[in-house]
């Protein structure tokens, strides 16, 4: 897996837990006050005999309503957001047509609008006004088509104040938006080096543990059987001890690099420690890890570090074990290691 790849990851752990839950939440909240305010003045208006509004009212209570309770039910999709945006242009021309109560019901377009702005997003909005405004101008100019009677100054100064709140509740969702992913990039960057080695810039043991697993845990049918490979270089101490501990550290570079090239896009291969490294095989079994693997070992061997003064032979030891559930994660990594240290004991450079 490659750098990209693993800042994705990241994107998608930080993003779930805030974006999504923020847009879900004002959607709820929106939504459910919003009906329920709705389904209020319409029972108001039945009272008093205005049964197109109160119908109109109660239509849109029921339609946002459902809405919001689908989305409980496919939680997964973004659907409901753009349905709820599409809801604001038919409420904003009924009120239009029929005026609301004593004709005063321009004054709730402003809230719908902003409602449109916040919910879909800055982007997305700037169709969705430009549909409803060009509606309601539409409305507004053919006088004959409407219920509603509007005085032609009301008309002029409602039109200038929507222009002006547009472009004030637009400026600022653009300038929230620039300052939350400033934000968002700073959090990501600070996850990304927490969760990187600095040296050989592999991940580290902290994101197999807060990120890979996790994920791996909430699809399991994306990584299961999901094989795990120990690699520890042999003799590292003695390269440290020849050359210094700037050759050892060229060493791990180097090694990574091989590594890397041994294996898939959608393999994982992380630093733990000093001279350890973990590899990680989704969807594959124990079989075929064994194979990978010794391809691995073979792909080490056969390429020597050089540097302008030093040739050195580096070899490997690899111990492989498979999980089969998440639940079997942490027990397979501790019999691959087991595994390792009988590779180790039974001559190095070697698959076990």
């Amino acid at each position: 897996m490659d750098h990209s790849s693993i800042r994705q990851l990241l994107k998608y752990t930080h993003q779930n837990k805030a974006e999504v839950k923020r847009r879900r939440l004002t959607l709820f909240f929106i939504s459910y006050v919003g009906s329920s305010i709705m389904a209020i003045l319409a029972i108001e208006n039945l009272m008093v005999g205005n049964n197109l509004l109160a119908f109109l009212l109660g239509l849109w209570s029921c339609a946002i309503f459902f809405n919001a309770i689908f989305s409980h039910l496919y939680s997964g999709s973004d659907v409901h957001y753009y349905i709820a945006g599409v809801l604001v242009i038919f409420m904003s021309l009924s009120i239009v047509y029929t005026g609301g109560y004593k004709n005063t019901g321009l004054y709730f377009i402003f809230p719908l609008l902003f409602i449109q702005i916040i919910i879909v997003g800055y982007k997305a909005a700037i169709i969705y006004v430009i549909v409803t405004m060009g509606s309601i101008v539409y409305g507004l100019y053919t006088p004959w088509l409407l219920q509603a009677n509007y005085a032609d100054e009301h008309v002029t100064r409602f039109l200038i104040s929507a222009f002006c709140f547009i472009c004030v509740a637009f400026i600022g969702e653009f300038f929230w938006n620039q300052s939350r992913k400033e934000m968002y990039r700073d959090t990501l960057e600070n996850m990304r080096q927490a969760n990187t080695d600095p040296l050989t810039k592999l991940p580290n043991r902290r994101f197999l543990e807060a990120v890979y697993f996790a994920r791996a845990t909430e699809d399991p049918a994306d990584y299961f059987p999901l094989s795990v490979v120990i690699l520890d270089i042999d003799h590292f101490k003695v390269i440290n001890d020849t050359y210094g501990h700037d050759v050892g550290d060229d060493v791990l570079v180097y090694i990574t690099k091989l590594m890397k090239a041994s294996v898939r896009a959608t393999d994982i291969v992380a630093r733990t420690g000093g001279e350890e490294f973990l590899i990680i095989f989704p969807s594959v079994n124990l079989s075929n890890a064994v194979k990978l693997a010794e391809k691995m070992r073979v792909h080490i061997e056969n390429n020597p570090y050089k540097s302008a003064e030093i040739e050195h032979r580096v070899t490997a030891s690899l111990g492989v074990q498979t999980a089969l559930t998440d639940a079997q994660i942490e027990e397979a990594i501790k019999q691959a290691d087991i595994n390792l240290y009988e590779a180790k004991r039974t001559g190095r450079n070697k698959v076990v």
